[in-house]
């Protein structure tokens, strides 16, 4: 659901000129990618690492010119890829890094696994995002991955984990979070259109790489993959 909103996102801030001006994207989309969350805490990450660079692979193969991964938490691998590979991606964590609001504080919001994994903390500039983010208590953090995140998946009716992003929002006293995670683009996007009188301060990187992707790739030669 979350590559396909991306996909959706990408040619909404894209046509508002000509059609044929919009970038080429190639979804690479392959629901058989095991629980990422899962199977990397399980440390049963070899077959979530070969099918990530199979995927990787056959996009570069098509010669995509950036890839977009629309899991955060798999992110955790790229390390590991081809280093050819690992050129070609945008990066959704170097993204949330440089747009990352100084002027104010920002909840975290992202799955287990990736919380665990401390993608964040790992990144090279950790020494200031540390000083925006605030990361979610234990039993908030499992709340959030288990009865916001997860059911965006499957259930069209997001009005749940509005409530529940909005009492985790007043619970840590901020007006601004971070989608940490592929699926908060489609909440972001359900926020967008459903505002009923309330602003939501974000920063999503699947709508950032979005609106450059309308700005940079108006070559019709060039093509921006989404997997």
């Amino acid at each position: 659901m979350a590559s396909a909103e991306f996909l959706k996102t990408i040619y909404e801030c894209s046509l508002s000129g000509r059609e044929q001006d919009s970038p080429v994207v190639l979804l690479y989309s392959d629901p058989t990618f095991p629980d990422r969350t899962e199977e990397l805490l399980a440390g049963r990450d070899e077959v979530l690492l070969q099918q990530l660079t199979e995927a990787i692979s056959r996009l570069s193969s098509c010669n995509a010119s950036k890839i977009v991964i629309c899991c955060m938490t798999i992110h955790y691998l790229v390390p590991r890829l081809p280093a050819k590979l690992q050129a070609d991606i945008w990066s959704m964590l170097d993204v949330i890094a440089e747009n990352i609001k100084t002027d104010r504080k920002h909840l975290l919001i992202c799955s287990e696994g990736t919380r665990r994994l401390k993608l964040f903390e790992n990144h090279p500039r950790w020494e200031l995002l540390r000083e925006h983010l605030i990361m979610p208590g234990d039993e908030d953090q499992m709340r959030i991955h288990r009865e916001l995140i997860y059911p965006i998946k499957t259930d069209p009716n997001l009005a749940p984990s509005v409530s529940l992003l909005d009492t985790m929002l007043e619970k840590y006293g901020v007006d601004s979070f971070v989608a940490g995670c592929s699926e908060i683009h489609v909440l972001t996007k359900y926020l967008l259109a459903h505002k009923n009188g309330k602003t939501y301060r974000y920063i999503d990187p699947l709508t950032i790489i979005a609106q450059r992707m309308s700005e940079n790739c108006d070559d019709s030669r060039k093509r921006c993959s989404a997997v």
